[in-house]
C-alpha cells in the first residue's frame, strides 16, 4: 500500500491538497501536528498539520463513489458492511480532528496575558521601542512560572518592568547640587517649578532636610517673568536676584557661597537664538563645574516628537534629569517615561497643579505609577502614602 504525507497549515487545506493531488479514492490514515516559532517577537507557535495518507484501490474507490454519489440501497452483504463502516470511521476521525484544530485555535494564557499588557502600554502611550523591550521581559518571565497568573498579577510583574527601566535622581533629591539650574522651553512652567523646589527644599519641618535657597533669574527678555520670580521669593521668604550681565553673575557666585541651594532660572527662549546662546552660555560657564547640576524642564502634556526636540536643543548642556511638569494637563506620561528611558535621563520630580509649594511630588516607584491608568491595581494607595514625606505643605 502506498502512503503518502501532506503538509499544511490546517487540516482541511492538507485534505483540499491531497483529494487535489491524488484524488478521491485517498484515505486518511494518520494525522500530526505541528508547531513552529513565529509571530509578534516570535512569542507565539504557528500551528502546522501532517497528515499521512493511503489510495484505496480503484475497484473499492469505485464502489464507495457509487454509495455516496447515488445513494443507492444495496443488500447488505458483508463487504457493503465493511465499506461503510471504514466511511464511518474516517468521518469520525475527520470530525475528531476537526474539534482538535479548533481547540487548538484558540489563544493561550500566556497570550492572552501579554496581549493585555501590550493594550495597557499603548493605552499609556509608551513608544513601540519601550513596549517591545517590555514585551520582551515580561514574555521571558513568563517562560520561569508554571503557575497560571491572574491579570492583577500580571499587572504587577508588568509594573516591575516599567520601573527596572526607569531610573530616578535621589542623589538631588536628597542631596541638591550647590547651583541647581533648570532648563526647558517656553510654556513649560519653568518659573513656577523652580518656585516649588525652592518650597520643597526650604520648608522641610526636620533641621536636617532643610536647606537654605537662593533664588537668580537670567530671564530679563520675557515681560514680568523676573517679577512673577520675586513674587515666589517673597511669600516664601526667599531672596532674588536678577542677573543681567557677567560682573552680576561673579558678584552672586561670590556672595552665595554660605547658601545651601541656589536656584537659576534660565531663558525660555530657543537655544537656535544663537545671540542668546550665547550670554546664557557664558553666564552658566562661569559657575565651577564642580558646583552645579543642570535639569531639563518638560511639560508632560508635550509630544513625543517636541519632547526630543527640546533635549536635541539642550544636549550641548550635561543633563543631569528630567523635570515633568504640567503631569495634570496630560492623559497619559508613558511617552515621555520612554524618551527618559532612551535617552537615559533619570527623573527628579514631578508637578501638577499652580499651588506652590503643595504641587510638586519628588520622583518615586509610587509616584510615578499613580499617573498611569488602566491597570486594576489601586496606585492612588501609593500616592496616599508618598503626601507629605518629604515636604511640608503650607
Amino acid at each position: 500500500m502506498k502512503y503518502i504525507t501532506i503538509v499544511a497549515k490546517d487540516f482541511e487545506t492538507a485534505v483540499k491538497k491531497a483529494h487535489l493531488e491524488y484524488g478521491h479514492s485517498i484515505r486518511i490514515h494518520s494525522r500530526r501536528d505541528i508547531s513552529r516559532r513565529g509571530g509578534f517577537l516570535w512569542l507565539k507557535n504557528s500551528p502546522y498539520v501532517e497528515i499521512v495518507c493511503y489510495v484505496a484501490s480503484t475497484k473499492n474507490s469505485s464502489s464507495l463513489s457509487i454509495l455516496d454519489e447515488k445513494q443507492k440501497e444495496t443488500p447488505h452483504t458483508q463487504e457493503n458492511f465493511d465499506k461503510k463502516e471504514i466511511l464511518n470511521e474516517e468521518i469520525e476521525q475527520t470530525n475528531l480532528i476537526s474539534r482538535e484544530i479548533k481547540e487548538d485555535s484558540q489563544p493561550s494564557l500566556k497570550d492572552t496575558l501579554l496581549s493585555h499588557a501590550t493594550q495597557l502600554l499603548e493605552e499609556n502611550q509608551f513608544s513601540k521601542n519601550c513596549i517591545n523591550i517590555l514585551i520582551s521581559l515580561l514574555s521571558e518571565e513568563l517562560k520561569e512560572i508554571t503557575e497560571n497568573l491572574s491579570i492583577t498579577e500580571l499587572e504587577l510583574l508588568l509594573v516591575d518592568k516599567i520601573v527596572s527601566l526607569i531610573a530616578i535622581d535621589h542623589e538631588t533629591q536628597l542631596h541638591p547640587p550647590h547651583f541647581l539650574i533648570v532648563l526647558g522651553p517656553t510654556g513649560t512652567g519653568k518659573t513656577t517649578t523652580i518656585a516649588k523646589i525652592g518650597a520643597l527644599y526650604s520648608l522641610q519641618h526636620e533641621d536636617e532636610y532643610r536647606h537654605s535657597v537662593h533664588f537668580i533669574t537670567l530671564d530679563d527678555y520675557r515681560v514680568g517673568a523676573s517679577e512673577q520670580l520675586k513674587a515666589f521669593g517673597d511669600s516664601l521668604h526667599i531672596n532674588v536676584d536678577l542677573i543681567r550681565d557677567e560682573q552680576e553673575m561673579y558678584r552672586i557666585i561670590q556672595q552665595t557661597q554660605e547658601i545651601d541651594v541656589v536656584i537659576v532660572d534660565t531663558v525660555g527662549r530657543s537655544p537656535k537664538d544663537k545671540e542668546l546662546t550665547l550670554k546664557m552660555n557664558t553666564m552658566l560657564s562661569l559657575i565651577p563645574s564642580e558646583q552645579k547640576r543642570i535639569y531639563i524642564a518638560l511639560s508632560g502634556s508635550m509630544k513625543s516628537e517636541d519632547i526630543l526636540t527640546s533635549i536635541e536643543m539642550y544636549s550641548s548642556y550635561p543633563l543631569q534629569s528630567i523635570i515633568i511638569t504640567k503631569v495634570d494637563e496630560t492623559k497619559s506620561i508613558g511617552s515621555i517615561l520612554s524618551i527618559a528611558y532612551e535617552k537615559n535621563l533619570p527623573l527628579l520630580f514631578f508637578t501638577d497643579g499652580q499651588h506652590v509649594p503643595s504641587d510638586i511630588h519628588k520622583a518615586s516607584t509610587a509616584t510615578m505609577l499613580s499617573f498611569l491608568h488602566g491597570f486594576s491595581l489601586d496606585f492612588e494607595s501609593m500616592w496616599a502614602n508618598q503626601s507629605n514625606l518629604f515636604f511640608h505643605q503650607q
